[in-house]
This record gives structure tokens, sequence and C-alpha cells, in this order.
């Protein structure tokens, strides 16, 4: 899938923002990621394109984990001990106000990409009462090291859709996506990150590994392809991170006490809002709004394209 210097532009002001939150490097150069990928018409049978998939990731995966001493270099570089003392949850809500998501104008097919349409369809996705899906929320500036728990972010496919636009993991983990559909197969990628071959994510079959390098922003594509089948992945340092659904809410937990900085970041209209809180011990409630001003976003937009 090709994607324009303007939106490069754009994705790097993400990331530099995210910067600002813990999260630095990455790929935001928008050059080819290293590798070479086969070619979608090159698909085996079922049972053989499964055998080597599964080769070829054993193969391909990386010497990396959340206790790589790689990773433990960039999330906890002063090797403290998990923090023990007292933690809070954060919940709340992220809504947007302004101007309804316009139409994306992309086509999809009839029948087997049932789901696609209300996925991607309009600039981003909004539920009852202005809930906002696909927000990314973090939580930074607390002392003490909050380790990840989970060794891998999992998303799914299905009616040639993800199961969310955007994805937030922390650096260590790997990216495990599974194929939920029943005939469908899918060939997703992780674009940003190093790979041997495209993986087949069967239908209804293991789930396709990836283990980004380093932080920073990432795209999980579909080599079959369907150039509408996306979502931006952001690779954190830190573990207190949540993304929204469809009815806008979100949950942090293991937040050490004290003052901390929160923000909330639509990537499909690259807008955050920051703020401050004082996280107690027990629940904590903090609710986002963001507001979406269409002529302004499209000036943007223009800007941002590169010079002919």
């Amino acid at each position: 899938m090709q994607r324009t210097a303007g939106n490069w532009r754009i994705r790097a002001a993400s990331v530099a923002l995210l910067g600002a939150l813990g999260c630095q490097g990455g790929n935001t150069s928008g050059g080819s990621p290293a590798g070479s990928a086969a070619p979608a018409g090159s698909a085996a049978p079922a049972a053989a394109s499964a055998s080597a998939a599964a080769s070829a990731q054993a193969a391909a995966a990386p010497a990396i984990s959340l206790t790589s001493e790689a990773v433990l270099k960039v999330t906890n570089p002063k090797r403290q001990a998990p923090y023990s003392g007292p933690t809070g949850t954060l919940k709340g809500r992220v809504t947007i106000k302004g101007d309804p998501p316009p139409d994306t104008g992309l086509s999809f097919p009839t029948g087997k990409c049932g789901e696609a349409a209300a996925t991607y369809g309009r600039l981003f996705r909004v539920g009852q009462q202005n809930a906002v899906a696909d927000a990314l929320v973090t939580v930074v500036n607390y002392s003490g090291h909050v380790p990840e728990r989970e060794e891998a972010e999992k998303v799914t496919i299905h009616g040639c859709a993800f199961s969310t636009r955007t994805v937030a993991m922390t650096f260590g983990q790997r990216l495990e996506v599974a194929n939920l559909d029943p005939l469908e197969p899918y060939m997703p990628n992780l674009e940003g990150a190093p790979f041997m071959a495209v993986l087949v994510a069967m239908p209804q079959g293991e789930a396709v590994k990836f283990f980004p390098p380093q932080p920073g922003y990432y795209h999980l594509v579909d080599k079959m392809p369907k150039p509408f089948l996306k979502s931006e992945v952001f690779v954190l340092k830190f573990a207190t991170h949540d993304v929204t659904g469809l009815d806008g809410q979100f949950e942090i937990k293991n937040i050490p006490v004290g003052k901390v900085l929160t923000a909330a970041l639509l990537p499909a209209i690259d807008q955050d809002v920051k703020k401050e809180i004082e996280i107690k011990e027990g629940d904590n409630t903090l609710d986002f709004e963001l507001n979406f001003d269409l002529e302004k976003h499209n000036e943007k937009k223009n800007k941002a394209k590169p010079s002919p």
C-alpha cells in the first residue's frame, strides 16, 4: 500500500507527540521495510501455506521479548525493581464533538467484507453519545517502573477488518494477528519492521506473530491486497496505555499514585488532548473530549501535501 509524504509527515507529528510522552525512535522515514515479500498470487493451498508460514515465521522471529537485554535497556534503563507501592486504576471515556467524520471514499468488496465499510468507511469511528473509537490513551510521568504483564498484544481480522484501527503495545511484546473468518485468508504485514516473508493468516488458524524491533510507529496492513485494511501501531516504552473501543471507554491499571500526565490521541485526525491528574489508590475517573473541525482538518491535510 502506498503512502504519501504528507501522510508520513502527519504520522511523524504523532510520533513526536508520543516522544514527549516517553516513546522515541521507530520508523518515521517512510522508507521500504527490510526483507522481501512473497507475491499474494503465489499462495499455496491451505495446508502447505500454513506449514510454510510456520517455518518462515520461526526463521524470521528475532530474539526479542519483554525480558530481552535490548528491550530492558529501553524500557527499564535504570534496572529498577517492579513498582510495589500503592497503585490506582484510571478509567474514563473519550468523546468527540464538532463535525461528523467525512466519508473516506473507499470501496469495499460486497458479500465477504461485511465489517470493512463500518470500520473504514469514515475518517474515524463514532459510537453512541459521541464516543470515539481507536483513541490512544497514555499515562506517564509517574515514579517507578511498571512492567508490561502481557507477552502479546492481540488483534483479530473478521469481515475484512481489523478489530481496531489503532494498536498500542509495549516494546518487547509481540503482536499476534488471528483470522476469525471461516473461509477468507489474509496476509498481514507489519510495515516498518523487518520481515523475511509475508505470512498467511489461515481461516480460524494460528495467529501470525510480529516482533517490532524498536519503539515507534508502524502500520499493520494486508498484502492480499485489500488497501483499506490497515491499523496504526504504536510501540511504546511504557506499559500504561489503552485504546478505546466503540463505547469510547478505556481502563489503565497499576499506575503508581501521585501526579501524572495523561493524553488521548486520535491518529485519524492527528489530534490530542493532555491533562494532569493526581492518581489515588483505587479507581480514578477522567474523561477526554476532542473537537473535529472538517475545514481546519482539510487545510492541515493540504498543507502537509508535498509540493508538485
